[in-house]
């Protein structure tokens, strides 16, 4: 595993891009200046959106027989439980950010209007390239985290993969797992062991 993996791999490639040219076409296009804190949506929905799609689309249970959406949904995540350190795994699949991204967009353009939603919708594609990061990082041995804060969402996301896949939902942030009991805060005791590496 190296940090090359991370920052050539094509769907965080395509997202800092992404990034740039909404930035610069919102800039182009004379978003005013009060439009932009909107940047800091995505910070502040973080923890729930990451919480939410964690535990109830990347963990939704896999259709009994074989076909197209149990293929899709082990590619998705299931695989990744089963492989946590295979590399092509850590990351989202294109074919899931694309539709993530539009409905993103559209929710933003229903409340801001097409052209401000690009403020938001940047924010929101540099947060996931920071959430790629920490997951990546949660997951490359050599890489140490330099705050208890790391070290502690790191060994929380360790403790889902090995330990219980039903809890520590969170990847950059434990607030929605301490909200929801469900295993954020530094001294939270751990549940029953539970199936940690396959969720089939």
């Amino acid at each position: 595993m190296r940090r090359r993996d991370l920052w050539t791999h094509p769907t965080v490639m395509a997202m800092i891009v992404t990034c740039v040219a909404l930035l610069a076409a919102a800039w182009r296009l004379g978003v005013p200046t009060r439009a932009w804190p909107l940047l800091l949506i995505p910070v502040l929905l973080a923890p729930f959106v990451e919480f939410g799609l964690h535990r109830f689309v990347l963990h939704a249970p896999l259709p009994a027989r074989d076909g197209l959406r149990r293929r899709l949904q082990v590619d998705l995540h299931h695989a990744h439980h089963a492989e946590p350190r295979d590399v092509a795994r850590l990351f989202w699949p294109a074919w899931a950010l694309v539709p993530l991204a539009v409905l993103t967009y559209a929710a933003y353009a229903l409340l801001f209007g097409p052209v401000t939603a690009m403020v938001p919708m940047a924010g929101s594609v540099g947060y996931f390239v920071f959430y790629e990061w920490m997951h990546f990082s949660h997951h490359d041995p050599a890489y140490q985290p330099r705050t208890r804060y790391g070290l502690r969402m790191r060994r929380a996301h360790m403790h889902h993969h090995y330990y219980n896949a039903s809890h520590w939902w969170g990847i950059t942030n434990d607030f929605a797992d301490v909200l929801f009991r469900t295993g954020g805060g530094a001294a939270y005791p751990k549940p029953p062991r539970g199936n940690p590496r396959s969720l089939r």
